[in-house]
């Protein structure tokens, strides 16, 4: 076996530290205040509707303004770029090599006040709340609370949130049951 650059070694070693504090940060919050502080910021978000960013390359909140959001990854130094502009990169290069999000992966529509996802022709597929997203014309239509992954193993997640004046949109309403069924 070829000696293996130390380099690597060294970028292995960092990569996978940075993942592990990461995650002790995280459990070292109680639970209590990470959901209190999730909580007070979809609070205070204006009406309408989003997704919440919740995967490790996806955390962030995306307000969907337009009627047409495109979720993809940029193009690694090695491929060739996309020939359709993205709206939100993933970083889905743990290892400076795609995971499962294609380029241009899927998309978000808005369509007379309602919102569907389609799926780009994505290598590795779009799922709702686990069921692949077929290749239809007018794609699935997402609720308040749908869990929206790019690729089957859900890294790179979304919860599709609708900000509204009533109690059926807050932050804690069902379907989004804590990951048992989403």
């Amino acid at each position: 076996m070829a000696e293996i650059d130390p380099l690597i070694l060294k970028l292995d070693e960092l990569i996978t530290i940075s993942r592990l504090n990461e995650l002790a940060v995280m459990l070292g919050m109680e639970r209590a205040v990470r959901m209190a502080k999730m909580a007070a910021v979809l609070g205070r978000l204006p009406e309408g509707a989003y997704l919440l960013g919740t995967g490790p390359s996806t955390v962030g909140i995306i307000p969907l303004t337009v009627d047409e959001v495109v979720l993809g990854r940029s193009a690694t130094l090695p491929e060739k770029p996309a020939e359709t502009v993205i709206d939100y990169a993933v970083n889905d290069t743990l290892y400076f090599t795609p995971h499962e999000v294609s380029k241009t992966h899927a998309k978000v529509v808005r369509r007379e006040g309602r919102f569907f996802v389609q799926d780009l022709e994505s290598t590795c597929g779009t799922f709702v709340n686990r069921d692949r997203v077929g290749p239809t014309d007018e794609g699935t239509q997402l609720s308040h609370g749908d869990v929206l992954s790019l690729g089957p193993s859900r890294v790179s997640t979304y919860v599709f949130y609708q900000a509204g004046s009533g109690d059926e949109h807050s932050p804690l309403t069902p379907p989004y049951d804590g990951g048992a069924n989403g």
